[in-house]
């Protein structure tokens, strides 16, 4: 097998690791030049998660080791566990590497069902493993195994390790932070291209970042009144066009919090597309590099109203359930005088609901409050 020299593999290696953030191709190429380097056959490198969670994730090269997928799946799932390697391991500081012949007599491993029956049919004894990374209530475990004609790691694989351990842990830690922000990420498109209604992300200019399968709809619907135009959200009429221009800036505002509003646009003679814009903080993540951006979001107006359902509405906007059910009523033509009747509350404290009410959702017309509510109903 060809050997790397230790400068070769301090150029060669970390670079793939950092490579391997964002390029799971790249990570294996990592871990199959580190496997290279120290003379190993096979390497796995697999994430447990908490107590009792088992493997949610692995990476190895297991098929070309003429390792079968089953056998590999019938370890992670229930050999882990009875492993006299993994209990060292895990009891070691993380990136302290284990050498497995320091700590087992070859008595020991004759009788481990992990070196009898999933070990030894392959070819395979000598075992040196880490732990890369510990956080999150979820550990990151590297494990390089050699062939039997091999025989123990020594000196030369311990300086590699040294050399590369720095770089490893940390391309790890930045690796299972992006794989989280990618599942995140994913799981928000997910949401928000299933809701009914129309959601748009737009900068200052009413350039847009993000538009739902909803909006879409409702675009093509009501292209009479609001189209796309290079990018751009442009409403037909001029009048309109100044009023949305307005509300947008007004939400993108950088001097102070952004203030909400809304727009009823007309196409025809009887179709009616309610426009909420709200402001998005600048602290965001949607927020390109602190740049102020608005959330718009479009409903049919001519769609009957009866109101969303007050958990919706507390979990959508951030609402006491006193605050969700004041806005549903007045969504639907009550008054607070109706409220207080209805709570049997008094008259101060229905104003109080309200205060907070118009605070919380950024609104200052009890029409805004209507038009938002009306972009949660489902359609």
């Amino acid at each position: 097998m060809k050997f790397i020299d230790r400068q070769g593999a301090s150029c060669h290696i970390p670079g793939l690791l950092y490579d391997g953030v964002l390029s799971a191709e790249d990570w294996q190429s990592a871990l199959y030049a580190m496997r290279q380097a120290l003379g190993a056959s096979v390497f796995h490198f697999f994430t447990l998660g908490s107590t009792g969670g088992g493997v949610v994730e692995s990476v190895h090269n297991h098929d070309l080791a003429g390792i079968d997928a089953d056998k590999l799946r019938e370890y992670e799932t229930h050999y882990v566990g009875e492993d006299l390697r993994m209990s060292v391991v895990a009891s070691l500081p993380q990136g302290q590497f284990m050498l497995d012949h320091e700590h087992f007599s070859a008595w020991e491993m004759s009788r481990n069902a992990v070196y009898v029956d999933v070990l030894a049919p392959h070819g395979l004894r000598n075992t040196l493993g880490v732990k890369v990374r510990d956080e999150g209530g979820t550990q990151d475990f590297l494990g390089f195994m050699r062939p039997t004609d091999r025989g123990i790691y020594g000196v030369q694989e311990r300086v590699f390790m040294q050399q590369w351990m720095p770089d490893l842990a940390r391309a790890a830690r930045l690796r299972m932070h992006m794989g989280g922000l990618a599942r995140q990420a994913a799981l928000g498109f997910t949401a928000l291209d299933n809701l009914p209604q129309g959601i748009a992300l737009v900068d200052s200019n009413c350039r847009i970042h993000y538009c739902n399968p909803s909006a879409d709809c409702l675009l093509a619907a009501f292209c009479e009144a609001l189209s796309v135009r290079h990018g751009l959200l442009r409403c037909v009429d001029g009048q309109a066009q100044a009023q949305l221009l307005r509300l947008v800036a007004q939400a993108c505002g950088h001097h102070a919090q952004g203030l909400a509003g809304a727009l009823c646009l007309t196409a025809g003679s009887a179709l009616r597309l309610m426009v909420t814009v709200l402001p998005l903080k600048p602290s965001h993540a949607a927020a390109f590099r602190q740049r102020p951006m608005a959330l718009l979001v479009m409903a049919d107006a001519g769609t009957p109203f009866s109101g969303p359902s007050p958990g919706l509405v507390q979990e959508a906007l951030g609402l006491s359930p006193s605050e969700a059910r004041l806005a549903v009523l007045l969504a639907t033509g009550r008054t607070v005088k109706d409220y207080a009747r209805i709570e049997g509350c008094s008259w101060h404290t229905a104003r109080t609901h309200m205060k907070n009410l118009m605070r919380k959702t950024g609104c200052h017309r009890q029409v805004e409050l209507v038009g938002l509510l009306q972009s949660l109903q489902p359609r």
